[in-house]
């Protein structure tokens, strides 16, 4: 069995068991109609592929499920010294225009999908808010 850590406690994991556990942030309500912007990290498995190809191949299906999803941009860039794939997204969600910023990092088996979302007129607290993010993280050695 694998050891699961959170701040709160700490469990075994029976074996084959994969970690598809979800971490979300709210901020306080801010933006034009009083949305927050919210910062939500997921888990799922890492493939054989890199993590530039596993998020690209990722990214078409967000794209895809999402109501008046287009995909503005994406890039290669570092998150705590990991390679990473990082897009720029927007769709319409509860008939509110989003933005969001999509940002896959591998951690030995786990592909990390770091996602802030906001309304669409709060794209720069957006950006700012996942810089300030993206610069903060640090990965443990688990391994």
């Amino acid at each position: 069995m694998a050891l699961y850590e959170a701040d709160e406690v700490s469990f075994e994991v029976p074996d084959g068991y994969v970690d598809r556990s979800m971490n979300m942030f709210i901020s306080p309500s801010q933006g034009p109609r009083g949305q927050p912007i919210s910062v939500v990290i997921t888990r799922d498995p890492r493939t054989e592929e890199t993590v530039r190809d596993q998020a690209i191949r990722l990214l078409k299906d967000v794209v895809a499920a999402l109501p008046g999803g287009k995909l503005l941009g994406q890039r290669d860039r570092e998150v705590g010294a990991q390679p990473a794939r990082e897009a720029r997204l927007q769709a319409v969600q509860q008939r509110v225009p989003t933005y969001a910023r999509q940002t896959y990092v591998g951690h030995y088996g786990t592909l990390l999908t770091i996602t802030v979302t906001s309304p669409r007129g709060a794209a720069q607290q957006c950006d700012a808010q996942t810089e300030r993010l993206l610069g903060s993280m640090r990965f443990k050695k688990t391994h």
